[in-house]
């Protein structure tokens, strides 16, 4: 008797999708350690910003989201709003954006990877059926993620901006407790109370002008830079050393102070250095104190006196303009050295031609160039006319 054949048996095919995202959720401790790997290969955070444990909770809630949502299964409560508690919490971490998105971006490597295991071979054709949703769903949480963290990010430089101008403001203003307040702000300001600084005071006439502007903000988000915005102009202060505002800030009208001895003494280089401003020019660059001594000082004198050497500078102007014109050029360089043979030497004429300037000025001003005293009357009175150097 012939036995009848048994029912034939065939090899077992692929998993469901359904069947593979079960398996996918039973899998997601291999899945965090997967992502952990690939975010130590990465270079993961640096400088200790995340603990492990933060780490590790963090992979497998998202995991567990993002697993979820790939279903269309409900999410618990725990994981709703993760995505943007994750983007605040590493911006306040302080994660750089560019870290932050390589770590996120890895969750799709590893939950593809998982799935290849889960469905083994002969899954790809629904893997490639299901590849969009799985993309469009991981990309949806790195949106959101990125979103939060840069909302979070601003939140934090508008507060770290306003404590800083807050505490600026207060030095700005100390008078004679500056000194006291210093002390008191130098931690919120980062800076060191016993410090030396550099204070650029910039005319807002030539803040205004071409890319000024641009280059005075791109100076101030350099490093820990403090600024202020007056009326007349904008006040720019941080540690001496680099450059120096002198050359980051070239061809821009302004005055400087280059060496204010510790926080308590800024607020005076910034009162200053927005004098020295308005004596800048339309030539631009900026002016210290030593270019414009002669010229603030006649103008604090004549505001004292009234008619300061108001006779010698009327019978200079009824010169001619060409003999006035090389009378104050003997007076600039003559004052710069006090040597005839210099004077003779910068201006290409004779000595002796120097030395009948000199008698010419002593006639018509009543100034004699030849003492000191006399030397500094004549470069106070005669400033106006006598226009100041460049550094």
């Amino acid at each position: 008797m012939t036995a009848e054949p048994g029912p034939a048996h065939t090899a077992p095919g692929p998993p469901t999708w359904a069947r593979m995202l079960e398996l996918l959720a039973e899998d997601r401790e291999n899945l965090v350690d997967d992502f952990l790997r690939r975010l130590g290969d990465l270079g993961g955070y640096t400088g200790g910003a995340v603990p492990e444990d933060d780490l590790r909770r963090t992979a497998s809630d998202t995991l567990d989201m993002l697993i979820r949502r790939i279903a269309g299964a409900p999410l618990p409560a725990r994981l709703r709003g993760l995505p943007e508690r994750l983007g605040v919490r590493r911006a306040r971490q302080g994660v750089p954006r560019e870290k932050l998105l390589e770590a996120v971006r890895l969750d799709f490597r590893v939950i593809w990877a998982g799935l290849v295991r889960a469905g083994g071979p002969g899954s790809s054709e629904v893997l490639v059926l299901h590849a969009e949703e799985i993309l469009t769903t991981v990309e949806e949480y790195i949106s959101d993620v990125q979103a939060a963290f840069l909302e979070e990010r601003a939140v934090l430089a508008r507060d770290s901006r306003a404590v800083t101008a807050q505490a600026f403001s207060r030095l700005l203003n100390s008078g004679e407790r500056s000194a006291e307040v210093a002390s008191e702000v130098a931690a919120v300001l980062g800076l060191p109370e016993h410090g030396r600084f550099e204070v650029a005071f910039v005319a807002a006439s030539s803040a205004a002008r071409g890319g000024a502007q641009a280059r005075i903000t791109r100076e101030r988000e350099r490093g820990r830079h403090l600024s202020w915005e007056f009326d007349d102009g904008i006040a720019l202060v941080r540690e001496v050393g680099g450059p120096g505002w002198a050359a980051s800030l070239e061809g821009v009208a302004g005055g400087l102070v280059a060496d204010a001895a510790g926080l308590a003494a800024v607020p005076a280089a910034v009162g200053a250095a927005r004098v020295l401003s308005r004596y800048a020019g339309e030539r631009g660059g900026l002016v210290r104190e030593d270019d414009v001594w002669f010229a603030v000082a006649g103008d604090q004198v004549r505001r004292v006196l009234p008619g300061f050497g108001g006779g010698a500078a009327a019978r200079l102007a009824r010169l001619a303009p060409g003999p006035r014109a090389r009378l104050m050029e003997t007076l600039s360089h003559y004052t710069a050295t006090g040597s005839v043979k210099d004077t003779a030497a910068s201006l290409y004429c004779h000595r002796n031609t120097v030395v009948n300037r000199l008698q010419a000025f002593r006639e018509v001003t009543g100034l004699d160039l030849t003492v000191p005293r006399e030397a500094a009357r004549a470069l106070v009175l005669f400033a106006p006319e006598h226009p100041p150097g460049r550094p």
